[in-house]
């Protein structure tokens, strides 16, 4: 054999394990040098936003986020840490030659707030993409101010963050004041109803009185295309469930809200189920956080559909209106009025579970947000982390994310020694 064929072999095979070495490093293999052989470790990836946090395991610091941890299989309590922020802490199992996330959302330990509104806010109703806020002013010093307005949480108007629009005002014509609002479920209108009429709005531009489109008449036709429209909609993402899951969805549980990414569902159970072992395939790297698959009646639950995973949240709160339309519900039974009032509410409801129920999607899907007495708590989908993010006065349980997760909403009054109306406030999360 010639010396060039010797070196070229010699060459390949060199490559060769340079490279299963460099896979099995990947995988997590390390040269134990004291026990003088190849050991098998878990990858840590330790991530955070903001970035620059410290991360302790088991009490111990370790490093700095973002970073990966190679470490042998087992629990480790895993910390993460940073000044002006609250810490974010985390029981995870290590497996061998598997990777396992610890993704830190951390929230101001002082949020600043910033007023948004100054003459009041009244019934407050969120669009179905959560980029919009419809609501009522009453108590302008301006009469001409007092009507209906949408805060639009998403603007790039003169590179503001948000922008106020009045979309409408009252008038001896329409009182927007105690009107019952209700977004069309492709956001581009606005429905409200008082007590004799009824107008559909456009909620981009000012609607003056004299153009008002006045629905009345058609107003069951209007709602019952919307809850076709709804419903449609509701069957599209429930095929994206194993089959015993939307079972259970259909016959054991009610306030069924997908995550905004669609990939996790936010349930209350009504009746008790057990969900089957194994509806999907097993990923490497899953959650490793206790779950429940045996349900039981009036618990809130997620289902991650990626995963294979139910996690109990909390105990249900009494359902204080109906959640589900009433379309079978005949006037004879019900003021006509009464009936197509909670049809609205309905629709409405179905956008988001904010005047049903305390808890609602945070925009990350990994996380929720929870309001109890006078307390804002935002936690992972698994039911960890449960971090106060604000305390203080607020009406309503009213607490709704920005789009983008940087803020959150609040409807409150500082200065309760005043007669002044509650306003919205923006809570800072970053």
């Amino acid at each position: 054999m010639n010396k060039r064929l010797l070196i070229t072999l010699g060459i390949a095979l060199f490559l060769i394990g340079g490279t299963l070495a460099a896979i099995r490093f990947a995988q997590g293999y390390r040269l134990d040098f004291k026990k003088k052989k190849v050991t098998s470790t878990g990858l840590l990836v330790a991530n955070s936003y903001p970035k620059g946090a410290s991360v302790y395991i088991n009490d111990n610091l370790t490093t700095a986020t973002d970073d990966t941890l190679n470490l042998p299989p087992g629990e480790y309590q895993v910390k993460i840490i940073k000044d002006g922020y609250l810490s974010w802490e985390k029981t995870l199992k290590l497996e061998k030659e598997v990777v396992t996330q610890a993704n830190a959302r951390l929230f101001p330990a002082v949020p600043d707030l910033k007023g948004l509104t100054y003459s009041g806010a009244l019934n407050l109703t969120p669009s179905p993409d959560g980029q919009k806020i419809a609501f009522s002013v009453a108590s302008a010093s301006g009469r001409l101010k007092n009507g209906l307005w949408v805060l639009n949480m998403n603007s790039s108007a003169f590179a503001s963050e948000y922008e106020l629009l009045q979309i409408s005002q009252n008038s001896s014509i329409f009182d927007f004041t105690d009107a019952k609002l209700c977004w069309s479920p492709d956001g581009r209108q606005i429905l409200a109803k008082n007590e004799a009429d009824a107008v559909l709005l456009d909620n981009n531009r000012l609607n003056k009185a004299t153009d008002f489109k006045d629905v009345t008449a058609q107003l069951p036709l209007i709602l019952t295309e919307w809850e076709e429209e709804l419903e449609l909609k509701r069957q599209r993402q429930w095929k994206k469930l194993p089959e015993a899951m939307q079972k259970i969805a259909s016959d054991s549980a009610k306030l069924v809200y997908f995550s905004p990414d669609e990939e996790k569902v936010l349930y209350t159970a009504i009746n008790p189920a057990t969900i089957p072992e194994e509806l999907v395939p097993s990923l490497p790297g899953s959650n490793t956080q206790t779950e429940e698959r045996e349900i039981k009646a009036n618990r809130v639950y997620v289902y991650d559909l990626k995963e294979d995973k139910n996690f109990f949240i909390i105990d249900a709160k009494p359902a204080s209106r109906p959640a589900s339309p009433n379309r079978g519900e005949q006037a004879g039974t019900a003021k006509e009025e009464e009936v197509l009032e909670k049809r609205m509410e309905a629709i409405q409801n179905q956008y988001s579970p904010l005047k049903i129920q305390g808890i609602q999607w945070f925009p990350t899907s990994n996380h929720l947000i929870y309001t109890n007495s006078d307390k804002v708590i935002i936690m992972e989908y698994d039911g960890t982390n449960r971090t106060t993010v604000y305390a203080g006065p607020f009406e309503d349980s009213f607490a709704y994310p920005w789009p983008d997760a940087s803020k959150m909403l609040i409807l409150t009054n500082l200065n309760p020694d005043t007669k002044l109306p509650s306003n919205l406030y923006a809570v800072e999360l970053k």
